[in-house]
Order: structure tokens, then sequence, then C-alpha cells
């Protein structure tokens, strides 16, 4: 009896099984599915042939849950990057040709490689192709030498002992590239190194001395200061044609800039000859001693720059202007204080210590008009000033104990006093750096208004002007790069229909603008170390394109004003805030109204979480893209972060930007 009721209770168990199989039944998420899903593939490339990283995209015709990996895709002619799920129906790979190359990078996906959620497998195989050229076409190096340019043949040739001369990383850190000379133990006097690529050439086009141009600049790092650094310039053709002038270190294993002036040849050479052609350049370190006496020794170089002014004609000379950095090691810095700000002295910088600032203690006992005459020339004179109708301003870099300190700044003809133009800025941060412009079209209350027949080469600074010591108490201020910018005036600046001027994006008397494209999220923040400087965010999103970025603009037609490019001006600069180093951001200039005149050329981070400036040199354009053309209008700018880089590869990142400005 018990056997027959354990089978009757076995026969009840099978039936509910049997009908529900009888009905159809299953276990599957969606029991009437039976199609077998596809997949198309496609790519980021735009044109017929890309030139880095490809991603591919695989769009599934319904969710293939997680199916599909990467190891389901088989890339020929490159390997395989970021892997990215983006959603049940979406993935995407990173695909690396190899660099210096020409070929076609292929996809492909199995049969069977995948399957929908219904536990179809696919049954028809997919691929695609996409060509490369990661081949880079060098251009003869040229001024300014950066070593960083991508499209650039640099090269070094060391000679007398100096032939351990390299292109390296910066020994200070970051992802930038100096030149490295070694002098060895058994270095002759007169050891030295070449910038030429193959021994023969020098630069692609000619040095552009004449009679009021004479200087240039180069970067240094040295482990002693008190060195002599010679710099040649000679024809590459006839090396009988040259002249050599010198410099000294002042700093030990740090950067500075040092500036020849070949207006001042060195003892026994022969003197600049403007009507020569110099195109090729070698710098001697410690010239003069022999390695047997200093022991071997390891220099750097970097950023060879003509910078002109000198000579007979020209800054620091008597009728032009050069910036006041107190940093240049040709230059005699006077600082003469006045009213209750007597203690005005050259010290090194409060915040990084190596560059040397202006630090100006107003005391307590101070007038309204305590101030601090700045000067590089006889007579307390800083060259004359180059205003016209269009351009009058000027930017100084303050630091101040307190927001909101009126700042004036005065300009005068050091043969006639009588002779001179006032006006004011206001600090808006407090123990913090911030550049201010003062624009002389708009002369303070009471002064006289600004005469650009008049010559203006003297220059003086007041800090809290109106506001005497006993009642403000003790202060400590300082200042840096007084530059002269243009723009202002009459004749435009602004970013408007007339000349560029420094974008700061803190000037109330401007509209500034965003325009985002390609996947970037732009607006106006407060700075984010500190301060109430305002400068630009920008966001570059997960599903941001290669060619993301921002336009900038402060006028109509998405204009910044016309930048005056010249043949020996090409460079700008901005200040860049990454969240990552070797990032490479990509300025671009165009004409607002015709886009097809452009020029492009892109600088790299070099640090983290941490302001920087950048400085593009548009006489080296990006790869592919347009050479500089003086006889076009550029007036439209747009920056790029981790240009060449999409979203779905790098995710989302936030960068910022301030001071887009002409280098002088």
């Amino acid at each position: 009896m018990k056997l027959l009721n354990r089978r009757f209770a076995s026969s009840l168990l099978v039936l509910p099984m049997l009908l529900l199989a009888a009905c159809g039944g299953s276990s599957s998420p969606n029991p009437g599915d039976l199609t077998a899903p596809t997949v198309v593939i496609t790519d980021n490339v735009a044109g017929a042939t890309a030139s880095g990283n490809v991603t591919f995209t695989f769009t599934f015709s319904e969710d293939v849950g997680t199916s599909f990996a990467a190891g389901d895709v088989t890339l020929t002619g490159g390997t395989k990057g970021t892997f990215t799920k983006v959603s049940g129906t979406v993935s995407t790979l990173v695909a690396i040709p190899a660099a210096s190359t020409a070929g076609t990078l292929t996809v492909a996906v199995a049969v069977g490689a995948f399957s929908d959620v219904a536990g179809n497998p696919s049954t028809v195989a997919a691929t695609a192709s996409q060509a490369y050229n990661t081949v880079v076409v060098l251009t003869q190096m040229d001024l300014p030498v950066t070593f960083d340019a991508a499209t650039v043949n640099y090269g070094l040739t060391g000679f007398g002992g100096a032939e351990d001369s390299t292109i390296v990383a910066d020994p200070a850190g970051g992802a930038n590239k100096v030149g490295k000379v070694v002098k060895g133990a058994t270095a002759e006097t007169w050891a030295g190194t070449t910038l030429t690529a193959d021994g023969t050439l020098g630069f692609a086009t000619r040095i552009p001395f004449d009679a009021s141009n004479t200087r240039m600049t180069v970067r240094v790092y040295s482990p002693d200061a008190g060195i002599q650094v010679r710099l040649k310039v000679e024809d590459h053709a006839n090396n009988t044609i040259s002249v050599e002038t010198e410099a000294t270190t002042t700093a030990a294993n740090a950067w500075e800039t040092l500036t020849f002036d070949f207006a001042s040849e060195a003892a026994g050479t022969a003197a600049l000859n403007v009507a020569n052609t110099y195109d090729k350049a070698s710098i001697f370190f410690n010239f003069g001693v022999n390695g047997a006496t200093a022991g071997a020794k390891t220099y750097y170089f970097d950023d060879v720059i003509f910078i002109g002014g000198g000579g007979t004609g020209g800054g620091p000379g008597p009728t032009a202007f050069s910036t006041v950095t107190f940093d240049s090691a040709t230059l005699s810095y006077t600082l003469t204080g006045f009213g209750g700000a007597e203690d005005s002295a050259v010290v090194a910088d409060p915040v990084v210590g190596t560059n040397q600032v202006a630090r100006v203690n107003r005391s307590a006992t101070a007038e309204t008009w305590a101030g601090t005459t700045f000067s590089t020339l006889a007579n307390l004179a800083v060259g004359r000033i180059p205003f016209d109708a269009s351009n009058t301003r000027m930017t100084v870099r303050v630091y101040s104990q307190d927001i909101g300190v009126p700042v004036r700044l005065k300009v005068e003809n050091a043969a006639n006093n009588a002779v001179s133009v006032e006006t004011e800025a206001t600090t808006t941060v407090a123990n913090a750096w911030e550049t201010l412009t003062f624009d002389f079209a708009s002369s303070a209350a009471g002064t006289a208004a600004l005469n650009v027949a008049n010559t203006y080469d003297k220059a003086s600074i007041f800090f809290n002007f109106g506001v005497n010591g006993a009642t403000a108490g003790a202060k400590t201020y300082y200042f840096d790069d007084v530059i002269f910018i243009g723009g202002g005036g009459t004749g435009g600046g602004g970013g408007g229909a007339g000349a560029f001027s420094t974008v700061t994006f803190d000037d109330a008397a401007i509209t500034y603008t965003l325009i985002d494209f390609g996947g970037t999220t732009s607006s106006q923040v407060v700075d984010p170390t500190g301060g109430t400087n305002m400068v630009a965010k920008a966001i570059k999103s997960a599903t941001a394109e290669t060619w993301a970025g921002t336009t900038v603009s402060t006028g109509a037609n998405q204009s910044v004003g016309s930048i005056a490019f010249t043949a020996t001006r090409q460079m700008m600069s901005v200040k860049v805030y990454s969240p990552n180093s070797g990032i490479p951001v990509r300025l671009k200039v165009e004409d607002p109204a015709d886009p097809t005149r452009s020029v492009e050329t892109e600088a790299l981070t070099t640090m983290v979480n941490t302001w920087e400036t950048l400085t593009f040199d548009f006489a080296a354009q990006a790869a592919g893209t347009a050479a500089i053309n003086l006889g076009y209008t550029y007036a439209k700018a747009s920056i790029f972060f981790n240009f060449g880089v999409a979203g779905a590869t790098a995710g989302e990142k936030t960068y910022y930007f301030d001071d887009i400005t002409f280098v002088p």
C-alpha cells in the first residue's frame, strides 16, 4: 500500500510538467524570439585615412547582454586598446595602429561570437576596415626651437668634448622635451652644441635681425650659477659669417631665461651685420673653461627664441619699451620708491621662489600717493611705450594682501614729467597673483588724457592709491610682468572688430562667449585654485569626439579681434589647468568670415591639477593643417583639450583655461 501511494504521488508531479510542455512553456525570457541578432560596425574617422587611433563602434540589432567582449573581436593591422560596453546594444573598441607606418586596420566578428538575451546566437559574420597612415613628415627646424613639435626634425651635434648632446625629457619634470649637453672632463674650452638635424642645415629661414632687433633668448638649466653661456649664429652655407655673444647663469639647478643681444658681440669676434644671413646656431656652456678644470658637467637648454629689441634702435634702448620681467640677466632693473614706499626691491617670487618680482613695502606713514618707479634704463626710463589710437593697454601681474585695492599705473615722459597719463584697476583676489589690465584711453579722474603723439617712456605704480598708511596700516605688495598688450583705445580691442586683446574673463566691459562643439560643455567659473578671478571651464564628455572643443569670442561673429601676426611674432600663450600631464592641447585661429583660412598648432601639458602657461607657435603648424599666411586675417580662436582622443577612450575630463595672450 505504501508503494502504491508513492507511485501515485510521482504521477501527480509529472502531470504539471507535461501540461506546461503541451502549452509551449519555456524558461527563456522571451520564449517567442527565434531571430538571430546582427551587428553593424562603424568608426569615428571622417576622412579616407586615419592619422592615429581609430574607435570602432559595434551596434547590435537587439540587446546582447554580456555575451560580447573584446575577445570576440579579431583585429589585424594594429593592437587593441580600450573596450567599452556602452549599453546592451552598443560597444566600442579602440584600435591602435603601428607608429610611422601606413596600412589598414580590420576588425572582424565571427558567426556565433555573441547572442541575444533569448539565447539566439549570431548567424552572420561582420567586418570593417579603416586605412591609416601614421608616418609623420618632418619639417626643417626653425625658430623658435622648443623640441616639442612632433612634425619638426630636431637635431643636436656636439663637438670639442660635448659630443654627448641629446634631446631628452625635462629634468625638472613634465613631458616636454629639452636639449641635454654633457661637457666631458676632457672637453675643450670651446666645446659646444650646434642645433642641426643633419650636421649641415640649420634653420628653415634666416634669423630676422635688423638694426633695432638683435636679441634672442634661451632657457637654460645649469648645475652652477655664474657660468658663461655663449650663443653663436652663422650662415649655414658660409661659416666665416658669424656673430657671438654671451650671458651668465644666475641660478643653480633651476630653469632661467638668458637674453643674448648680438648687437654686443663677444670680445674678439665679428660684429653683427644685419645684411648677412644668419640661419644656424650653436650654444657653448661654461665657455672658456675646459673640462679638466671644471670636471664633467651636464647642462640643459630649451626654447631658443628670437625676441627682437636691443640693437641701435630699440628696447631696451631709448625708443622701444621692453616687457619688464625682473628676470633678464642683461637688463639692470631699478626700483625707486617715494612717499612711504621707499622700501621697494627685486626679490624672489613669494609663491614660486625661482623667478624674480618687485616687492613694495608701503609703510604705516605712507602718503596717499606713495608709489614706485621701475626702470631698466638711464633717467628712470623703460623705453618708449608704442601707444597709438587703437593700442592703449598694458597689463601688470600683481599680488596683494587684500581684495578691492586700487592700483594706479602712471606713464610719463622721462625728460618732461609734465607729460603724463594715469589709469587704474582694482585687485579682485587676496594673497594670489592676478593680471590687471590698464587702458590709458580711460585716464584717471583729474589727470591728463593720453596723447599718442607724446613720448611716454617712464612708468610708476601706486598700490592702494588715495589711501594713506595711517588708514591702511603697513602693507606689502608685489608686481611683475609689465607688458604692453595693445588693444583698447578708439580703434577697438576688447576682441571686437578691432585688434586682439588678451582674453582674461575678468574685464567687466567685455562680454565673453563660449561656443562648444563635438561633446564639450564650457562655462565661466571662479578659479578652482581659489580667489575671485574668472576662468573658463571645459568638460570633455565620455561621448566626446576626438575634435571636441570650444570657440572663445569677445565680439560679433565669434571674433576675438584681429591677431597681429608678423614674420617674427607668431606665438600665443594660454594658461591651462589639466587633470593629466602629457595632454595635447590644440589652439586654432581662423578668419571668422572664411573658415578655410585657418592655422592650428599644439602644446603638451606638463603639470597635473596646477596652472601652467602653454606657448603655441603658429609657425609650426599641426600635421595635416595649413601653414600660417600673413596675408590672412585671423580673428577667431578655438581650443581643443586632449585633441585626437575621443571621450570613449579618455572618459569624462574637466579642464580649465585662462589668459589667452598674443606673445610680443
